[in-house]
């Protein structure tokens, strides 16, 4: 059994409306022919070579990705580049890439609103609402709401229990008392004001860097940098839910077994 790739593409579209993507962001069909016959999908973060790898040594038909295959532009597609030799191989092998990324951050049951369920947030309501669509009430990037009170420190805890993750980076007084919780997941300091100005008590996302980390600290609202990665992989099982209950047992999904999080603990 087979479904077209565009049929997947505008279920992709359902769920995640490109209208919602930042200027500066790349999504959608980015590899292949939307008219191929799609019998396997591998779920995946990222489409790294390893995952290109997978897909071929899979035999899938398409991969569907948060994180664009193609982000910078791309002045040449030879063997020289890690990018070339990946779309060469995709193209050779005749399997498409679609990408979902900030439009899916802030869908109205989006990667935002999945973070937030993870944590198991109460009340929650948009961090920053999405200017580029018509539903204003329904769609932004990041949550904001409540959990029981506990510390810093015991939420730190919660965090890594919650995303199942090794470590999480904490800035802040861990005795601190905490309720108000806002949340965006991947790189998303740039929303870190407007949890402030929100009453967060503290504010959860990835990539948190020194000097916003020494800001924060000193304006008083906690920041834990749970990682990139560690924020967004929770969209795999979405991906592959959504997939199910669109097509059922018309496609073979596979979830990517390579794409980890760069970055080693130790």
């Amino acid at each position: 059994m087979s479904v077209k790739c565009i049929e997947i593409i505008n279920k992709m579209k359902e769920l995640a409306p490109p209208k919602l993507a930042e200027s500066w962001d790349n999504v959608g069909l980015l590899v292949g022919d939307s008219n191929m016959r799609v019998e396997k999908i591998l779920i995946s973060l990222d489409a790294t070579k390893d995952v290109v790898d997978e897909a071929i040594s899979n035999e899938v038909d398409m991969i569907l990705t948060h994180h664009p295959i193609i982000f910078k532009g791309v002045k040449h597609i030879n063997t020289s580049t890690v990018i070339g030799r990946k779309l060469i191989k995709l193209i050779k092998n005749d399997i498409c890439v679609y990408s979902a990324h900030t439009n899916l951050d802030s869908a109205s049951e989006g990667l935002s609103v999945l973070l937030a369920d993870k944590l198991k947030l109460n009340d929650s309501d948009i961090l920053e609402p999405n200017n580029n669509f018509d539903v204003l009430d329904l769609c932004g990037t990041g949550r904001i709401g409540y959990l029981e009170e506990m510390t810093l420190g015991e939420l730190s805890h919660y965090v890594k229990d919650k995303l199942n993750l090794e470590r999480v980076r904490v800035i802040g007084n861990l005795d601190k008392r905490i309720r108000k919780v806002a949340v965006s997941p991947g790189s998303s300091m740039e929303f870190a004001e407007t949890a402030y100005r929100n009453g967060a008590d503290v504010y959860i996302t990835g990539d948190i860097k020194y000097h916003d980390a020494m800001d924060y600290q000193e304006k008083g609202m906690a920041l834990i940098d749970a990682g990139h990665f560690g924020t967004e992989n929770i969209v795999l099982p979405m991906f592959e839910e959504y997939i199910k209950k669109c097509f059922g047992e018309q496609l073979q999904i596979i979830t990517s077994k390579v794409n980890k999080d760069p970055f080693i603990i130790r």
